[in-house]
């Protein structure tokens, strides 16, 4: 399949707990090691530089108030993708390599992001999709809190947990509940193209309209014992049309624990 279209994948993009911050939105540029044909890994963890650096941005929300984080070492990615003819298959592994547990820990499995006008801006939340009750809805058709931008969650009640309100003043909420595993996608302009992103275990997704035009599927990871290794599995597919696309998806990515 050849689109000649470009997209970018800042994969992933934030790895969370109830201990505390692994890793934030700001790009940490990897050294990527190819593992195959068309497939590529890395291998990252939380440094005290990485967390200095971090603490020196002061992100502020709107009333002004400096952001804080509680940044923590002790959990180690591992970050493989491989291109196929029709799809990219992401996986990330979390090790939790210190001597305490891991409580309720989610990754950001990704901001992919349209680099090609094809897909950019001209009812671009209009023609974003996500799974709805087993069926593909237009996101410009579901409530959201903020025009540009939205945060979706399968379980509403999630709106409350500290790692959803702590980024709620810029993703805002919608009351719509989506299926799980978290599936979304877009179609072109003419909508000849679509793409769709999912991840196992994922029971939230992001899509964001401004200046990044991206998608996110936000898979969950659960408690991570000292000495664990949690996996997730990812994939993006590009085909003709969504609802192909998303039920493509929902049956690789279907598990009992999602």
């Amino acid at each position: 399949m050849d689109w000649d279209l470009k997209w970018s994948i800042q994969f992933p993009e934030v790895i969370t707990s109830m201990n505390g911050v692994t890793m934030m939105w700001q790009k940490i540029c990897p050294q990527w090691t190819r593992t195959g044909d068309n497939a590529w890994a890395y291998e990252w963890q939380t440094t005290p530089e990485y967390i200095k650096e971090q603490l020196a941005y002061r992100q502020k929300d709107p009333s002004g108030r400096v952001i804080r984080h509680n940044f923590i070492t002790g959990l180690v990615l591992r970050a493989s993708l491989s291109g196929l003819e029709d799809r990219v298959e992401l996986t990330l592994t979390l090790t939790n390599q210190s001597s305490a547990r891991f409580y309720d820990v989610v990754s950001d499995g990704g901001c992919l992001q349209a680099k090609s006008s094809d897909f950019l801006d001209q009812d671009e939340v209009k023609r974003s999709c996500i799974m709805v009750n087993g069926k593909p809805e237009s996101m410009g058709d579901l409530h959201r809190t903020m025009e540009i931008r939205t945060a979706y969650h399968a379980d509403l009640m999630d709106y409350e947990k500290e790692w959803v309100n702590r980024s709620a003043w810029f993703w805002g909420r919608s009351n719509t509940a989506i299926d799980r595993p978290a599936i979304l996608g877009a179609v072109s302009h003419d909508r000849s193209r679509a793409i769709a992103l999912g991840y196992e275990c994922a029971t939230s997704a992001l899509q964001n309209a401004d200046g990044h035009h991206c998608l996110h599927s936000r898979p969950l990871f659960g408690n991570i014992e000292p000495g664990q290794s949690v996996t997730r599995r990812g994939c993006i597919r590009f085909g003709s049309e969504f609802p192909a696309l998303a039920k493509r998806l929902g049956k690789l990515l279907d598990r009992p624990d999602t």
